[in-house]
């Protein structure tokens, strides 16, 4: 799993754009990490970057604990969407009934007092 694979890896990640970009670094800065110290330890850089993919495990696994981590319950998900759905319908309401005041304000004749001066 090389540079190629990561991105392979990561695009089918349900998470947003900039997560997905931080995951990648993540992994890419484990795997660097993880193969130099393997070559520090003797093994040549093609074998260190073998052994490094193969330490870092199996990729849908991998997928499957990141999907986990990171990406919102369906439920959180269905909650959050409801709450924007009423929250955009009382600022509608909110903005109509503000808009009705002023409308009605506006076209109610003025009442005047009549005063006698004299």
């Amino acid at each position: 799993m090389g540079r190629d694979a990561v991105e392979q890896l990561t695009r089918t990640l349900r998470v947003s754009a900039r997560m997905r970009r931080s995951i990648e670094r993540e992994l890419r800065a484990h795997l660097e990490d993880s193969r130099r110290e393997l070559e520090l330890s003797g093994l040549t850089p093609p074998d260190a970057a073998r052994e490094s993919l193969s330490r870092l495990g199996n990729p849908d696994e991998i997928v499957t604990q990141f999907d986990t981590v990171y990406r919102p319950k369906r439920r959180t998900q269905i909650g959050l969407a409801l709450a924007l759905a009423s929250g955009m319908a009382l600022g509608v309401l909110g903005i109509g009934g503000s808009l009705a005041s002023a409308t009605s304000a506006h076209h109610k004749p003025a009442q005047h007092s009549h005063v006698r001066h004299g």
